[in-house]
């Protein structure tokens, strides 16, 4: 693979490309945000399999070389980072990263990442959603990712279609979080990656703008994961596995 790292601190860049586990890959670094706009611009960007992008550089921000990127090319993209919040995290994906890895790691592991990437770019196929489902008696349309209420919108990102596509292809049962993890989030379950339990509760917050009740059919089953009650069976269903319902 030809590999485009944009790091300023040399002892990780140097580290990556010394220690990265391919002989054949080819990694090139660029050390700047404006050099990276060039790359970008220029088109540049198309000729790489993949990219890791550090997120905090010295003349500017990895999640707007990240926005850019998507404006121009959809080649897969992993940011890295010495910090950074669930939330963070979840507005780096929603921006369109592949995933987002945290410093210290393992290069093969952040290799075994971008591969993954890599693989799963050039081999997806578009997803077939159901056109609509109901949380309540909130609408859910897949189709335009959208939440509908009474005449009232609210969108939804892209992951939070997802999340919810996989949670209505098992109405009334429990979802693990590893399965939604994967299915929905395209990464295997962390339990000290908190972006599932953020992205759970951004839906939450839409659902419950529009109409309160109906975010009680988004259930918690306290320590697996969590379930989309239909609506015909009510949310206060006596055969519920410890049902928690936080916001």
């Amino acid at each position: 693979m030809d590999i485009l790292l944009v790091e300023d601190d040399d002892l990780v860049a140097r580290t990556i490309i010394e220690s990265w586990p391919v002989p054949g890959d080819n990694i090139r670094l660029i050390s700047n945000y404006k050099q990276c706009l060039r790359t970008i611009h220029s088109a540049e960007i198309d000729f790489f399999d993949g990219a890791i992008v550090d997120v905090n550089l010295p003349d500017g921000n990895g999640l707007e070389i990240l926005r850019t990127v998507r404006r121009h090319s959809d080649i897969p993209l992993i940011l890295i980072s010495g910090s950074g919040s669930p939330e963070s995290r979840a507005t780096a994906l929603d921006a369109g990263a592949d995933d987002y890895v945290m410093k210290p790691f393992s290069v093969r592991e952040l290799q075994a990442r971008l591969t993954r990437a890599v693989t799963k770019s050039e081999s997806i196929r578009p997803e077939v959603l159901p056109c609509e489902l109901a949380i309540g008696s909130v609408r859910c349309d897949l189709t335009r990712r959208a939440l509908l209420f009474h005449g009232k919108t609210l969108p939804l990102t892209e992951l939070e279609a997802r999340l919810l596509s996989e949670l209505s292809r098992n109405p009334g049962r429990t979802c693990s979080k590893s399965q939604l993890s994967k299915h929905a989030c395209f990464r295997e379950y962390d339990p000290r990656d908190k972006t599932l339990e953020v992205y759970i509760a951004r839906v939450r917050r839409k659902v419950e703008q529009l109409d309160p009740k109906s975010v009680e059919y988004i259930q918690t089953v306290r320590g697996v994961g969590y379930r989309l009650v239909p609506p015909t069976e009510g949310a206060d269903m006596s055969n519920a596995p410890q049902p928690k319902n936080p916001r």
